[in-house]
């Protein structure tokens, strides 16, 4: 049967598959580029201005691509009540994600039924802080992808997102991790390395599988492991990243599962919007949660309906 859906699996994505091909094929591929630099270049008068901390956050991932705080440095509003809700579904999902590691499932996530009833978890991702630090990063308005709250079972094993990888939707894109437990190195932390991949270009920057340890030497260098940040820390430690610029993981949890949220950001036009949606919550849904927000962050929220047509013929590959 698993065999069977990871085929079923793998022909729902072949459109968003055929469009990463079309995307990347002259012209296309030159058009895409000088678009987006258009674009970065007519925005740089309307980005927000940051106070001091925020703009060492935007600072940090420019350089390095992750900074690490905590929600008590932060001082976001609602934050509190966003990690009791964060971390009581999640403690609800752990029996749920360790009987589907025990079927075959890697990768698992709260439903979208649970975030239904916490609207104040996506909410919270759209605060006016955490939407100007994204275009200050991004330098373009933001699109918002929603949250996923991820159980990371400790079964040791090097799979899925546990893989060095890059993620799929945009250029460059933002994700910030909130941990809802204490996160030791067994303890599955999320892991970046802190390198620019200096050999990608435009011919090959679209291409994605997990790295293997001699590719991410010919990228990042044969010393690349003494970049690699470990982020550990206890419950409330938030972590800002860029995961498509990056090369990240979720180190295998050998003795202690992780319970953490990832709220997501990419362009209001990203490159792959057919790589985008991967919250789990269905448009409808998101629509619900979106009522009664103000303009920026329902535009930032709902970014998929103002994209051209064609492209939202594409169905999202699935997560």
């Amino acid at each position: 049967m698993l065999q069977l859906a990871e085929r079923m699996r793998g022909l729902s994505d072949l459109p968003a598959r055929a469009a990463l091909r079309v995307t990347n094929a002259n012209p296309f591929k030159t058009m895409l580029e000088a678009k987006y630099r258009r674009a970065l270049a007519n925005n740089v008068g309307s980005l927000p201005r940051l106070a001091a901390a925020d703009a060492g956050i935007v600072d940090a991932l420019n350089r390095d691509g992750v900074c690490v705080t905590s929600l008590a440095a932060l001082q976001l509003p609602g934050a509190s009540e966003m990690l009791d809700a964060g971390r009581e579904l999640a403690e609800e999902f752990g029996p749920t994600a360790r009987q589907n590691v025990r079927d075959g499932t890697d990768f698992n996530y709260v439903p979208s039924a649970g975030i239904m009833t916490r609207p104040e978890l996506f909410t919270w991702g759209l605060g006016d802080r955490l939407l100007d630090i994204a275009e200050a990063y991004l330098g373009l308005p933001i699109a918002y992808d929603g949250v996923n709250i991820v159980y990371t079972v400790a079964d040791n094993r090097e799979v899925a997102t546990r893989q060095w990888h890059r993620d799929w939707e945009d250029r460059r894109m933002l994700k910030v991790a909130v941990y809802c437990n204490d996160v030791t190195e067994d303890g599955g932390p999320f892991e970046l390395i802190k390198r620019h991949d200096r050999t990608r270009k435009l011919e090959d920057a679209f291409q994605y599988a997990p790295a293997t340890h001699e590719e991410l030497c010919r990228r990042l260098g044969t010393d690349y492991q003494s970049a690699i940040e470990t982020c550990t820390g206890p419950a409330g430690t938030v972590i800002f990243a860029d995961t498509a610029s990056f090369f990240h993981r979720g180190r295998p949890a050998s003795h202690h599962d992780r319970m953490a949220m990832f709220f997501s950001y990419f362009a209001r036009r990203p490159r792959h919007p057919f790589f985008c949606e991967r919250s789990g919550l269905a448009r409808r849904e998101i629509a619900v949660l979106a009522e009664g927000l103000h303009a920026r962050q329902r535009a930032a929220a709902l970014w998929r309906s103002k994209l051209p047509a064609v492209v939202r013929l594409i169905p999202p590959a699935r997560l």
